[in-house]
């Protein structure tokens, strides 16, 4: 519409994925139009406290709103308050609300969030009968319950028993009716409904199972319920918890696609380019699990408000992550990890009896979902990365209900680190062979440019790559002059990779004919041809079986147009010959390699050891990590001017893992630091704040971290075009280097 105002990033809800994707987006730089649509006349406000805090304390007690005016203020984000969204006109790219108001969006983010169902029974219009769903209506059933004495809870879901604990703790004769036969339905599990009926009665919950609320009787106010068997049940007040549904009425003309929310893909994008939706109301999917679902968790709200920001801003990154919901009753904090939908076993970790126990969801020999209620945050975190890294179990399902078995030992990961360093990642050949012959293998690989080609060949070929690596290094190798000099031997060798390439690797361009312009030296891009690479690679992968593979393949590679570097996850992405040969697009060497339009160069440039990364996908657990470096550390003093760019690439390269391991110490002593903050609280408090996703995420026990750095010494005579050096002596000395220099670390580090 003319004069609509234009916004650059439109968020349509008030909630906490549009108040976590206006923040990121600033916190990101940039400088666009940042506006939030809030259909409800106040501040974007957190929700899990208002069937608890705001129950028990009231609205002057508790803290619930997640930023003040002055914040948004302060970074320029415009809050339109009471602006429900009518209607989108994906086309036109404008959006109207209920006022008659229009804006127009470049990036449109839709966390419109959820609504309460609602009962359509005789009496549902009645005074006296609550709905919890907005800060109004936590204020009203607040005042109402002063003044009740007897209170209905319906519904036993995750709402319903926090309402109904909350009822009871201000005194109030509560009980609750469920049409099913389980509390907490949906965690499927009769030791939990079991704990909590019991607990729940001991505190004056009364339970009513397999009944339905069939009608309201009073005059005007709420003086009682009928059951459906026929039960009259007086009672001043109700509270209704029966689940809510998305809130994409709005969206009815648009376009979108909706099917129990807005559909959208891992990166959280809709069908319609530029489109996003985050929170309670996205339906999206997740590649780790490869299934699709809505959360209706705080944690899920932060984290795809956040991701959708990045995905906004033109960044491609994918749902990768795992999602935590706590829940509050009474005296206890519970935890629920990942989903549990469409799960076939279940196992019982701990004592019901003794209210420390977890229930382990599992699939197909892998773990989709954990309860845990009262356990410890190494137990809590071994189980999200257990989920996270779709980790097989079937060696250790045995052992999972002994507590005595402690669950960080299954999810305990060793990991490979395979740099780049052209000819030079032959000696990553050696050393995958000497950890295979001492039975140590990769549950996770991350490879950076020709340690991505290996990486890939691992991944591909799991606890049996030692065969696939060699034949792949004698495909890359060549038939050079034998000369008495190695020296000169190493040089000569050298110049002819230079000059003439390498035929199963990559070909010079100035023996290509020129048949355009584009052909010309002043067009190139590269001095390389990478492609023959495609197909050796394609020997020794079968890209399609990738994702199945029980070792997990990350790849690096930097996008040259947003210079931000970029993970392929084999368990998210569809990995092709593309993406291993993107890490390994190293300039001026190699051009670009280009990606679902996007183009990508040597992940190298950034970081040619990703342990960060490693990190990032693999989680926060136990990790027996393997970094192959093949850079020295240290060198004399060189003495000429190829000697000095040489020695300035080891440098650049070899240092990455260093700074790694002291920015994981930096994170230790904030940890420490929390710790100490931590045990100056009251129990209770500190307890209760153990279980907050964001703890055990990000602080919670220190994650054992074990790096053994198998760094390749120099050779002496070898030429500073090292690697480029291809010749088969050579590369066969690589690889027995490899071999020789693991087998001593490892026996040094007590591997037979």
């Amino acid at each position: 519409m003319k004069g609509a105002p234009v916004v650059d990033f439109l968020l349509v809800g008030g909630g906490l994925a549009s108040a976590t994707a206006a923040e990121t987006l600033r916190a990101a730089g940039t400088d666009g139009s940042i506006a939030i649509l809030c259909a409800e006349n106040t501040l974007p406000y957190y929700r899990p406290p208002l069937s608890k805090e705001f129950l028990l304390k009231g609205p002057g007690q508790t803290k619930i709103f997640i930023h003040d005016h002055s914040f948004y203020r302060d970074r320029n984000i415009e809050i339109h308050l009471g602006s429900r969204v009518r209607q989108v006109d994906v086309d036109s790219r404008i959006i109207e609300t209920d006022a008659g108001d229009h804006f127009r969006f470049g990036k449109l983010l839709i966390a419109s969030g959820a609504s309460v169902h609602k009962l359509s029974l005789p009496g549902a219009n009645l005074e006296g009968i609550h709905y919890l769903r907005t800060v109004s209506d936590a204020r009203s059933l607040y005042q109402a319950v002063a003044h009740a004495r007897r209170a209905i809870v319906v519904g036993a879901s995750f709402l319903g028993m926090e309402i109904a604990a909350s009822f009871a703790t201000r005194g109030v004769a509560t009980t609750l009716i469920a049409r099913e036969d389980l509390v907490y339905e949906k965690l499927c599990s009769s030791e939990v409904s079991d704990f909590f009926a019991e607990y729940f009665r001991a505190r004056g919950v009364n339970f009513i199972f397999g009944e339905e609320v069939k009608e309201f009787w009073g005059s005007t106010k709420v003086e009682g319920i009928v059951t459906s068997s026929g039960k009259r049940m007086p009672c001043d007040i109700v509270a209704v918890g029966i689940g809510v549904r998305p809130e994409v009425g709005f969206l009815g003309d648009s376009g979108i696609d909706v099917d129990d929310g807005v559909l959208v893909d891992q990166h959280l994008e809709t069908n319609k380019p530029g489109i996003y939706a985050a929170g309670d109301v996205a339906n999206f999917y997740n590649p780790i699990s490869r299934t699709r679902y809505r959360a209706e968790h705080w944690d899920n709200a932060v984290k795809q408000g956040r991701l959708a920001a990045w995905n906004m801003l033109g960044e491609r990154q994918s749902w990768r992550t795992v999602s935590y919901f706590f829940s509050d009753v009474f005296d206890v904090t519970f935890n629920v990890v990942g989903s549990i939908d469409e799960t076939d076993e279940r196992v019982v970790r701990g004592s019901v009896k003794d209210q420390s126990f977890s229930v382990l969801y599992i699939e197909n020999e892998r773990l989709r979902g954990a309860f845990l209620l009262d356990q410890s945050l190494v137990e809590a975190k071994a189980a999200g990365a257990l989920v996270a890294n779709r980790s097989d179990i079937s060696a250790t399902k045995t052992k999972l209900s002994d507590t005595g078995f402690p669950l960080n030992r299954a999810a305990l990961q060793t990991v490979l680190v395979l740099q780049g360093g052209g000819a030079l990642g032959a000696f990553e050949c050696g050393v995958v062979k000497a950890l295979e012959e001492r039975d140590i293998h990769a549950d996770l690989v991350a490879g950076v440019s020709i340690g991505a080609f290996n990486a890939a060949i691992v991944a591909a070929n799991p606890s049996k790559a030692t065969h696939a690596l060699e034949a792949f290094w004698r495909d890359l190798s060549l038939d050079t002059p034998d000369i008495p000099s190695e020296e000169l031997r190493r040089a000569v060798s050298s110049l002819q990779s230079l000059v003439f390439g390498s035929p199963n690797f990559f070909r010079p361009r100035w023996f290509e004919p020129i048949l355009s312009p584009a052909q010309l030296l002043t067009s190139w891009t590269s001095l390389y041809d990478p492609s023959p690479l495609k197909a050796t690679l394609s020997k020794y992968v079968a890209f399609e079986k990738l994702r199945d593979s029980p070792v997990r393949l990350l790849l690096t590679a930097v996008d040259v147009e947003t210079g931000q570097l970029t993970i392929f996850d084999s368990y998210v992405d569809e990995i092709t010959p593309e993406h291993v040969l993107a890490s390994g697009s190293l300039p001026p060497g190699f051009s670009w390699t280009t990606i679902a339009g996007r183009h990508y160069w040597d992940g190298g440039l950034v970081s040619n050891s990703p342990l960060d990364q490693v990190v990032e996908v693999g989680g926060l657990t136990g990790k027996n990590v393997f970094v192959v470096n093949l850079w020295a550390d240290k060198r004399a003093l060189p003495r000429t001017l190829p000697e000095v760019l040489a020695r300035r690439d080891e440098i650049v390269f070899a240092e990455k893992i260093s700074r790694s391991i002291r920015t994981w110490e930096y994170i230790d002593n904030y940890r420490k630091l929390v710790e100490e903050v931590m045990a100056s609280l009251d129990p209770k408090t500190a307890g209760q704040i153990s279980k907050r996703p964001r703890y055990i995420e990000t602080v919670g026990e220190a994650c054992p971290l074990s790096v053994t750095r198998i760094t390749r010494e120099p050779v002496e005579g070898e030429s500073v075009s090292r690697d480029y050096e291809f010749s088969r002596k050579s590369i066969d000395q690589h690889i027995a280097d490899g071999y020789a220099l693991t087998a001593k670390t490892l026996k040094a580090a007590g591997h037979s």
